[in-house]
């Protein structure tokens, strides 16, 4: 009899809240337009619960803490602290009624001056700081943060793979192998971005995340799905994030919850999924119980069966509020859940199935990322100098803008 694997299994449904979470944000510390305090203070006025600062080469030592800029962001930028005094107001929730917002020290983007977008993400170590990072590689960031005790994310895959532009590349497996041996490589690479900012980079990237547990899940490794603003302007701040399932909001069980998967990810847009022209200005449906009970899983969720999709292998197997593996041996490796609302997309995490290691295939390691055809076709039609020379102009407009 085939079984299902429960990724909340360590969630005390009763006992634990929905926190609101950005892991993915910049300042004018890097190439953000925006001062932290004023990052901080809007994303406290919208209701988050969790914020994480994470710059381009610099490692955040929190909301207070004095930073020093690494060139070549910051160039035409000045920023500041947030006030002692008003970051104690905001973690006590002043004006909340209580309800405050975490500030998560020690998150930092990685690769900070490449030019072709392959980022990662660094949370919970010191490491990183002024590291240029090199071309078309997510090895070195992974495997530093592991070394230094830290968790990673592999940003918004798709601006990087390109299938931001073309659906087929989400499963290629010359697109996909490459990324799959680096999870199985690296336990503390958590998994990708499956949401950024307005879902235009990452818009076949459910579907490239879909790909990548078809491979790596039947090796007895997850991968979760994260969704972030990756903001830069104010106007960035709400499309895309996270909500955290814990008893309590602390820097311990936010910790433990990036580990265990204990999340959904949200995104306003989902332009897959929902089309173009939608934006979900609603709320996010709430998740008060998942419970699994063998090859059956039964959610307690503020949707209408219609709206609740199940996921095995890139495809819909299956609709409503109750799954049955009993009824759907289509089902392969793992399967998870999607939910539409007025708010946009709400995605589970990957729920593996008990004969999942039937569909083993070998994945090869990797010394360095291939670079695919999309990505040698733009360094044929891109050169650096021109890059350059629209990161100049852009700062400059910047600091004309602000005077």
């Amino acid at each position: 009899m085939r079984t299902i694997n429960n990724p909340y299994s360590g969630v005390e449904w009763s006992a634990c809240s929905l926190y609101k979470a950005n892991l993915h944000t910049h300042s004018t510390v890097s190439d953000g337009s925006i001062d932290l305090p004023d990052v901080v203070e809007h994303y406290y006025a919208l209701g988050y619960d969790i914020l994480c600062m994470t710059e381009h080469g610099v490692v955040s030592k929190g909301w207070t803490a004095p930073t020093e800029p690494i060139p070549p962001f910051n160039l035409f930028q000045k920023s500041t602290p947030l006030s002692a005094e008003r970051a104690r107001g905001i973690a006590a929730g002043e004006d909340r009624g209580g309800r405050g917002m975490l500030d998560v020290p020690l998150g930092i983007e990685h690769n900070m001056a490449v030019l072709r977008k392959n980022h990662v993400n660094g949370y919970f170590c010191d490491a990183g700081r002024g590291v240029w990072g090199r071309e078309n590689d997510f090895i070195s960031a992974p495997e530093l943060v592991e070394k230094s005790g830290g968790l990673s994310v592999l940003n918004h895959p798709g601006d990087w793979t390109g299938a931001n532009r073309d659906e087929s590349v989400a499963r290629d497996p010359a697109t996909v192998d490459p990324f799959a041996a680096i999870l199985l490589a690296f336990p503390t690479c958590l998994g990708v971005e499956v949401f950024n900012s307005r879902d235009t980079v990452t818009r076949n990237d459910r579907l490239f995340w879909d790909s990548l547990l078809e491979r790596v899940v039947p090796h007895g490794r997850n991968v979760w799905g994260f969704s972030n603003d990756d903001s830069h302007t104010n106007t960035d701040v709400g499309n895309s994030f996270e909500l955290f399932v814990m008893p309590r909001n602390d820097l311990k069980r936010v910790k433990e919850a990036m580990l265990g998967g204990h999340f959904f990810a949200c995104g306003r847009y989902a332009r897959r999924e929902l089309g173009d022209n939608f934006y979900g200005s609603g709320e996010m449906p709430a998740i008060r119980d998942i419970v699994v009970d063998g090859g059956r899983i039964k959610l307690d969720a503020d949707a209408p069966d219609e709206d609740i999709r199940w996921i095995s292998c890139g495809e819909e197997i299956a609709r409503g509020g109750v799954f049955d593996l009993d009824s759907h041996p289509e089902a392969r490796i793992y399967v998870r859940f999607e939910i539409s609302s007025p708010g946009g997309l709400l995605c589970s995490q990957a729920f593996p199935l008990s004969d999942a290691a039937e569909y083993a295939r070998p994945v090869e390691p990797v010394p360095t990322l291939v670079t695919p055809k999309d990505r040698l076709e733009w360094r044929r039609t891109h050169s650096l100098t021109r890059e350059l020379g629209r990161f100049a102009a852009k700062e400059i407009r910047k600091k004309l803008k602000r005077g």
